[in-house]
This record gives C-alpha cells, structure tokens and sequence, in this order.
C-alpha cells in the first residue's frame, strides 16, 4: 500500500495511468479514493492520473487535531512534491473542491488548469442547502433510519433513488469501504464550516472549469454560478444530476474534464 510521509501524517495514494499529463483529483467530506471508480478507469486512459485520501479519510491517518482547508491544501502540495509532480491539473469535488480553491490561490504556478465541481467558495453569500439534509450528511455512519434517507437525497436525484437502483448500490458498497470515524468526521466538517475563499476569487488566474449537477441539494448548484462569475475567464458547465453527477452520469461528466485538461497541457 503506498503510502508518503507529508508534514505530521501519512497519506495514502494511488497513481494510475502514464500519460503525458498528470490529473490530481481531490475528493470530498468523509470520502476517499475508492468513490472515484467512475473516473480513475477512464482518466488513466489519458493522463498519469493521482488520487488520495484526504487527512482524516481512508487510509490515511487521522490526527485528533482541528482541520483546515488550506492544512488540507498543503497536504495535496506535499505529496505532489514527493511524487516529483511539478505541474498538474486539479480536480476537486465538493469538499476536494474547497481544498482546491486554496490550493490555486496559494500555489497557482504547480497548476495548468483547475476543475471545481460541486463545491462553494464559503462566505456569508453560499446558498445553503436544506438544515435536514446537512444534518443527515453530518451524522455519518451515526445516521437513523429517517436520516439514511436523506443521505440518499442529499447526493442522488430522486430518479436515480426510485429507478436506477444499481447505480445507489454501487454507491453504497464503495462508501462501506474505509469508512470515516466519527472524529474525523466531525474535523473535516469543521474546516468546511471555517473555509471562506468568496473574496478571493478574482485572483485566480488558472483556467477553470466549474462544474456541477442541476438537481444539487447538498451544495445547490446556484454556488457554482455564482463562483464562475467572480472567478476571471471560467468556464460553467451544468449537467443532469444531483451531487454525485458525476456518478449517475459519468460519461459526460469524464468527457468534460478530459476536454478541458487536454486544452491545457
């Protein structure tokens, strides 16, 4: 299992692929790499593609220590660095979204293009999502039978929850898999709370891709409209979907960021 020392944890990676390119993807609250199954097979096809699991997630440790964004960010440098990446694109989703905010407007010269997906830029101006919802998704593995089911809502649309049932069990089997501690949890749902990057947009100058599912309803997607209008030059792109889009429907999802990552090599 690789792993690389980075600051004060070990962080656990993956590296698939060998393409001229290289894609770091960051991924979200209480998430690790296994939920990229519906993107590393594809994108390994095409670039040296890097995934990883954040602090607190996976298999990497988890210090009972308070969390931030920009900490989270600084993990991502570190072992970009260790692994001899000078220059990357970056994907981030949701949560990895935030990390890769911070990650651009502190270390913009390591990056060739950045692709923010389903993700807020904090500040008093976000459009919240349902109290319910948040709740539900907070509790984790925590959650009651009522809560469950809005975990299910928060990140599928109801088409996929009544009709596409193997698409919800994938989902579910690979979130089984390493699932994050209450604590750990609880850390990284403290940094998004402190995370704010809204009056920062307007200098990032990497190309940008902002991207997210219509039917959003735990990070609706009014935030990514609002973060490609303060954000110079960036593209907007809205698919069908809710906040795992790009699960329920990867095929448009992968060929957006193939695109866009091929135009900026």
């Amino acid at each position: 299992m690789p792993k690389q020392r980075v600051g004060d944890i070990d962080i656990y990676y993956e590296v698939h692929g060998d393409g001229p390119a290289t894609l770091v993807m960051i991924r979200g609250l209480g998430s690790n790499l296994t939920a990229w199954y519906e993107q590393t097979p594809e994108f390994q096809r095409h670039f040296r593609t890097v995934v990883f699991d954040n602090r607190g997630a996976g298999r990497t440790d988890k210090p009972d220590t308070p969390y931030s964004i920009a900490q989270m960010a600084a993990d991502t440098l570190g072992l970009i660095d260790a692994l001899g990446i000078r220059r990357t694109a970056l994907l981030g989703i949701s949560m990895g979204g935030m990390i890769a905010q911070e990650f651009v407007l502190h270390y913009p010269e390591r990056l060739s293009c950045l692709i923010l997906g389903c993700t807020n830029s904090g500040g008093s101006a976000i459009v919240q999502a349902d109290p319910a919802i948040v709740s539900a998704v907070v509790a984790g593995v925590n959650a009651t039978p009522e809560q469950q089911k809005l975990q299910l809502k928060a990140v599928f649309t109801d088409d996929t929850i009544e009709r596409r049932h193997d698409v919800v069990a994938k989902h579910q089997e690979m979130r089984a898999q390493f699932p994050i501690p209450p604590a750990s949890l609880a850390r990284q749902v403290q940094a998004i709370q402190k995370f704010d990057a809204s009056a920062r947009l307007a200098s990032i100058k990497v190309p940008t891709m902002v991207i997210a599912g219509r039917d959003d309803r735990l990070v609706p997607a009014e935030n990514s409209r609002l973060m490609a209008r303060h954000i110079p030059g960036a593209k907007l792109v809205e698919l069908a979907g809710g906040h795992l889009f790009f699960v329920e429907h990867p095929a448009e999802f992968n060929r957006a960021v193939v695109d866009f990552v091929r135009s900026h090599q």
